[in-house]
């Protein structure tokens, strides 16, 4: 049986609020706990209702998007955040997700993506669009990009087997779905991981997507 998720929404559009809501309804793993129409209301939301994720719209009145990420790193607050995006601003990206956000959505995405990226985010993947993904990831990374030679001199010190875990994890392949592509255990993926962010300096799965789009080890 699979665990209920607490989900939140926060949009200071009324109609588009009230659509997220009636898209969450019939998933019957999808819980929602309360509703935001600002910023500030979002924050004490996440805050009295614990939710898991929190759909969280970026341009909002009272604080922003960006402003409630941050807001809620500074409680450390354990919601996952999803923000809604209206267009691919790359900066907003960028920032949005180094203050923690672990999906990015467009507003213009299949309403049937919704509930695949509530679960995906629970789970601990990464949801990132993939527009979002080709025009502003490249520079979505915490270190300076390498200058140019170095970064094939890292990537080289991959095996072709942890190259592969790499573009599979890109595609946002779990690691049980990454072991049945390869036809290895987990525990060896695992392995491999771990070996991998140590050889990258990356410290977890959105860090190592990002850094191979940037350094066009898989390409979107």
């Amino acid at each position: 049986m699979k665990p209920t998720i607490k989900v939140a929404v926060a949009d200071d559009h009324p109609i588009y609020r009230l659509g997220l809501c009636k898209l969450l309804e019939p998933e019957p793993d999808l819980t929602l706990v309360g509703e935001a129409s600002n910023g500030m209301e979002a924050v004490l939301l996440a805050e009295k209702y614990d939710p898991d994720i929190l759909l969280l719209d970026l341009k909002m009145p009272v604080m922003d998007g960006i402003e409630v990420l941050s807001e809620l790193a500074k409680r450390k607050l354990r919601t996952r955040v999803i923000l809604m995006m209206a267009n691919a601003d790359r900066d907003k990206a960028v920032r949005g997700v180094r203050l923690g956000a672990r999906g990015i959505l467009f507003k213009d995405t299949d309403p049937s993506l919704l509930a695949k990226s509530v679960r995906k985010v629970f789970e601990g993947e990464v949801w990132i669009d993939n527009p979002i993904l080709s025009q502003a990831l490249e520079t979505l990374v915490s270190k300076p990009a390498a200058p140019p030679g170095v970064s094939g001199q890292r990537d080289a010190r991959l095996s072709s087997r942890e190259m592969e875990v790499v573009r599979c994890v890109a595609m946002g392949l779990r690691n049980k779905e990454v072991a049945d592509k390869l036809g290895v255990s987990e525990a060896t993926v695992k392995n491999h991981l771990t070996s991998i962010y140590s050889k990258l300096g990356v410290s977890d799965r959105l860090e190592l997507i990002l850094y191979a789009i940037h350094n066009r080890i898989v390409h979107v």
